[in-house]
């Protein structure tokens, strides 16, 4: 049996090639600060920066997040009233459960818009394409859409004046 380098290896394993050792690099000498002589006092000022700093942060995360809310909100009232006007234009009977919710909580919304423009009727007594909703619905989202940009101009750093 040949003593190898690798002593501790299986039996039956190729010896690799010999590994020629690294030349000696010389060492690096790491430079050490002074210690001082008397404990190192938190600076106030410092302090109160990163305190108002992590306000700061509070705060554009919790408007960052109704900002969230606000465009979740609004998804959710136009694929409702987008459901509305299908189920009205297909004459979809309003005394059935579902669509008599969806008619009754999209009432409430849609009340400001009632009277601008009356609603064409296709076929009585169901189907009618309804008017109101549609402009609800570009109302609504205009209204959404400004509140959204004022939110995200809160939370954004002021950009530089065009000259």
């Amino acid at each position: 049996m040949s003593q190898h380098q690798y002593s501790n290896d299986p039996i039956g394993m190729q010896p690799t090639d010999p590994i020629s050792p690294m030349e000696d690099l010389p060492r690096r000498r790491q430079a050490q600060a002074p210690i001082p002589e008397t404990p190192v006092q938190a600076d106030p000022e410092i302090e109160n920066v990163e305190a108002r700093q992590e306000e700061a942060r509070t705060v554009r995360f919790a408007i960052g997040k109704l900002s969230d809310f606000v465009q979740w909100f609004v998804l959710v009232l136009e694929v409702m009233l987008i459901i509305r006007f299908v189920l009205k234009l297909i004459g979809a009977d309003p005394n059935n459960v579902f669509a008599g919710f969806l008619f009754a909580l999209t009432d409430i919304v849609l009340y400001p818009f009632l009277t601008i423009v009356p609603n064409p009727s296709i076929r009585p007594p169901n189907e009618a394409i309804e008017l109101t909703t549609l402009i609800g619905m570009g109302i609504y989202y205009l209204i959404f859409w400004a509140v959204k940009r004022f939110l995200r101009i809160l939370i954004s750093e002021p950009e530089d004046p065009v000259t």
